[in-house]
């Protein structure tokens, strides 16, 4: 149940009860034995699926399967003790607590993918329930679900505690109700166009190859002329669309600043009149991937009166940058991403809550992926795969 979402985004809502057996059984015959072995069943039906859908590395699989393994572990048997507590309401949270910091630690000590490894990534396909990970991070919803499930299991286990148990699920939802709404009812202070276009970039599936004059002109030129057409000022495409070697990179911003200056809109960090005003060298690199980081040194432009921001890929899911962005008060960031068949969508789910987190609008084209424009309360205001 805490896997589902990543199979179909809209089951998240099945990790309301995916704790609630183990924690009932709990509650019933406490059994730090029979708790972890649980814990042990729980990750591996949690990371085996996941890594054959995602298709992941073998060694990456074992990593991230023995890693669950011991979270899991500690899940439960912290649960053992803390809901044994005479206080419902401090032992619930205890457990919620727990959970929220295990994600934590899980995207934080072994970042693959960072915060695109936290349980509670699916939950952004509802993200009019989620506005309050603005002030908590994606993993308050963790505490929030083991709380909630920590209460039920009391109401359903003793019958003389139902009363408080309710009574603390109640307050606990209208709580989060007004804070949801009063955060998702804000409005935005301006408006600016921005256009986001991606491609598959294996020429024996799109048969353009985007070095060519003909694959330059298709995908990149036709699009950023539409984009400025339909009064665009800002235009974005996927990571790697364009391999640049040193002794070419004269030639490709030529060519990028031809089109910048026809369109008088900008591209990336490109004036526009076709001149470079800002780079940035992607900082957080996926697990194998080929290159050198960069420094992290945040950068931002300004266009139409509005100040843009930008990370790449893999970056989005890294507070450091991330949350940064957020406290620069950004409101918008670009992100050029290139993901792949099995991990796209896994992949916008992730990024979608980094918009609510940092309460900016995210703007990604992709490369073998979903190109997005997501608002500050993570909709979807377009997309195309």
């Amino acid at each position: 149940m805490l896997m589902a979402g990543t199979i179909y985004s809209p089951l998240c809502l099945l990790q309301f009860a995916a704790l609630l057996p183990l924690m009932v059984l709990i509650l019933k015959e406490p059994k730090p034995r029979a708790a972890a072995l649980a814990g042990f069943y729980m990750a591996l039906l949690y990371v085996l699926p996941q890594m054959v859908i995602l298709r992941m590395p073998v060694p990456v699989v074992v990593i991230l399967l023995l890693w669950s393994i011991l979270l899991f572990l500690l899940l439960c048997l912290s649960a053992v003790y803390w809901l044994r507590m005479h206080s419902i309401w401090l032992g619930t949270l205890s457990v919620g607590a727990v959970w929220a910091l295990l994600d934590w630690v899980n995207y934080t000590a072994v970042p693959f993918w960072g915060m695109g490894q936290s349980f509670a990534r699916s939950w952004t396909a509802f993200p009019m329930l989620i506005q309050f990970i603005s002030i908590t991070g994606i993993s308050g919803m963790l505490l929030v679900s083991g709380t909630l499930q920590g209460l039920t299991a009391h109401w359903l286990i003793h019958p003389s505690r139902r009363k408080r148990a309710a009574s603390a699920i109640l307050g606990m939802i209208l709580l989060l109700g007004v804070v949801n709404v009063s955060i998702y009812l804000r409005k935005p202070v301006g408006s600016i166009r921005i256009a986001a276009a991606g491609w598959i970039f294996d020429d024996h599936i799109d048969g353009l190859d985007p070095h060519s004059p003909e694959g330059f002109e298709t995908l990149f030129v036709a699009p950023a002329r539409q984009a400025a057409q339909q009064g665009a000022k800002v235009f974005t495409t996927g990571e790697l669309g364009f391999y640049i070697a040193g002794h070419e990179r004269d030639k490709w911003m030529e060519r990028f600043g031809r089109v910048a200056r026809e369109n008088n809109h900008r591209m990336f960090f490109m004036s526009p009149a076709g001149e470079i005003i800002a780079e940035y060298t992607k900082t957080y690199l996926t697990p194998f991937e080929p290159g050198w980081n960069g420094s992290g040194d945040l950068k931002t432009i300004e266009a139409a009166g509005v100040s843009i921001g930008g990370m790449i890929c893999q970056d989005d899911n890294f507070a450091k940058l991330t949350r940064n962005y957020g406290r620069l008060k950004t409101p918008v960031v670009l992100c050029p991403t290139a993901d792949w068949r099995t991990i796209k969508d896994v992949h916008l789910q992730a990024v979608r809550a980094r918009a609510i987190e940092g309460r900016y609008g995210i703007v990604r084209g992709a490369a073998n992926g979903i190109s997005a424009i997501i608002d500050s309360k993570g909709n979807m205001l377009a997309c195309m795969d």
